[in-house]
C-alpha cells in the first residue's frame, strides 16, 4: 500500500506519516522542505520537495504516479485535488472549523447551535477564506461522485502541541516564564473553544484515510474533552510549578490578552467520528495541555517579544496596561463595596 502526504512535516503531519509507516504503508512526503528542520520519522520515507501551491509545481511533482491515499494538509487543495484525480484511490482533504457559519464571526442570523455537528450551515462567500474552503469541499465531493476518487474531509480546530505555531496557550506560557504575578482572565476564563492535540488529530486523519465507511463522508476533528479557557491555564500554571493567579475581569476591559477566554463559544460534535470510525483520543486533554505547556516552556518559541507586541493567537503582552487594568478594577470593585454598605438600611 502506498500514501502521498501534501505537507507531512507539521504539527499534526508528522504524526500522520508515522501512523500510516506503522499501518504498513509506504510514503512518500511531498512539500517545499521549509519546515523540515528538526522533523523525524519513524522510518524512512520518500521525499520529493516542490511547492504545493503551484501547479506546475505540482504537476512535475507527481508526475504519473499513482498512490492508495492521498492526505492534503497542505497547499491548494482544490488544485490538488485536480492533479490527484484519477492517481489516486482516496483523497483526505483538510479544511477547518472557520467553514461552519458563524464560527469565524457572529452572522446577523445568530451563532451556532453547540456543539456543532458536520451537517450545520456552512459559510459560502468567495470573497473571503472561510467562504472558498466551503467551495473547494464541494468540489471535492463532486469529484467523488464523478469517480474521481473516493473523498474524505477532515474539518480541523485550533491545533496544539509541541511544534505547534504559536498558539492560544502560550498566552499562559509566557506569562509563567516572565515569572508574572496574575494573569487576567476575560468572562473569568469561562469560554469553550474546540481545540485538538496534534496526535489525536493526526490518529483521526490516519483511521478516515484507511477506513472503508469514511469515502464520501467529512468528519468534524478534535479533542473528546472541551476544557474552558480557565481550565486549561489552570492546567499550564499547575504543570510548571507556578503560582501566577488568576483574575477574571468583564472581557469588554481587557481585549487581546488571553484570546482563548474571550471567543465565542464553540465546540465540534465528535460523535460521527466516534460511531463511524471508532475514533477515541490518543491522549487526554489534560495530559496534551501539560505535555504542550512542558514542552514550549522548554522550547521557547520567541525569546525576544517586545512586551507590546501581539500575536495573532496568544494576544499581547503588554504587562504595564495590565497592572494598571488590574489596579483600576481592583479600585472599583472597593468602590461598589463601598457603596453598597454605605447605602444599607440601620
Amino acid at each position: 500500500m502506498r500514501a502521498l502526504v501534501v505537507g507531512g512535516t507539521g504539527p499534526t503531519g508528522v504524526h500522520i506519516v508515522d501512523f500510516l509507516i506503522q499501518g504498513g504503508y509506504e510514503v512518500t512526503v511531498f512539500n517545499s522542505g521549509k519546515h523540515d528542520s528538526g522533523v523525524e520519522f519513524a522510518s524512512d520515507v520518500e521525499r520529493v520537495y516542490g511547492n504545493p501551491r503551484d501547479e506546475e509545481s505540482v504537476s512535475q511533482s507527481i508526475g504519473a504516479r499513482e498512490w492508495d491515499v492521498a492526505i492534503c494538509t497542505y497547499g491548494k487543495l482544490t488544485m490538488l485535488a485536480n492533479q490527484l484525480a484519477g492517481k489516486t484511490k482516496r483523497l483526505v482533504g483538510i479544511t477547518g472549523q472557520p467553514v461552519y457559519k458563524g464560527a469565524a464571526r457572529r452572522t446577523p442570523d445568530g451563532g451556532l447551535s453547540l456543539p456543532v455537528r458536520e451537517f450545520a450551515p456552512r459559510q459560502y462567500d468567495a470573497a473571503n477564506y472561510t467562504g472558498r474552503v466551503a467551495l473547494g469541499e464541494d468540489q471535492l465531493f463532486a469529484q467523488h461522485g464523478a469517480g474521481d476518487f473516493e473523498a474524505v474531509i477532515l474539518r480541523y480546530p485550533g491545533i496544539y502541541g509541541p511544534r505547534a505555531p504559536i498558539n492560544h496557550e502560550w498566552a499562559v506560557i509566557k506569562r509563567v516564564i516572565d515569572q508574572r504575578p496574575f494573569m487576567i482572565m476575560p468572562h473569568d476564563g469561562v469560554s469553550y473553544f474546540q481545540r485538538g492535540y496534534s496526535q489525536n488529530v493526526a490518529w483521526l486523519v490516519f483511521l478516515a484515510a484507511t477506513r472503508p465507511e469514511a469515502a464520501g463522508n467529512a468528519f468534524n476533528t478534535g479533542d473528546e474533552q472541551v476544557l474552558s479557557a480557565r481550565q486549561v491555564a489552570e492546567i499550564i500554571v499547575e504543570e510548571l510549578g507556578s503560582s501566577m493567579k488568576l483574575i477574571g475581569i468583564p472581557a469588554e476591559f481587557c481585549r487581546n490578552i488571553y484570546p482563548l477566554a474571550e471567543k465565542a463559544p464553540l465546540i465540534l460534535d465528535m460523535s460521527k467520528a466516534r460511531d463511524l470510525l471508532g475514533y477515541r483520543d490518543v491522549i487526554n486533554a489534560e495530559d496534551a495541555t501539560r505535555i504542550t505547556a512542558r514542552w514550549y516552556f522548554e522550547n521557547p518559541v520567541a525569546s525576544d517579544f517586545d512586551a507590546n507586541d501581539v500575536i495573532p493567537a496568544a494576544g499581547s503582552f503588554n504587562y504595564q496596561e495590565e497592572d494598571l487594568l488590574l489596579g483600576l478594577w481592583q479600585k472599583a470593585i472597593e468602590g461598589i463595596h463601598s457603596e453598597l454598605k454605605s447605602t444599607k438600611a440601620p
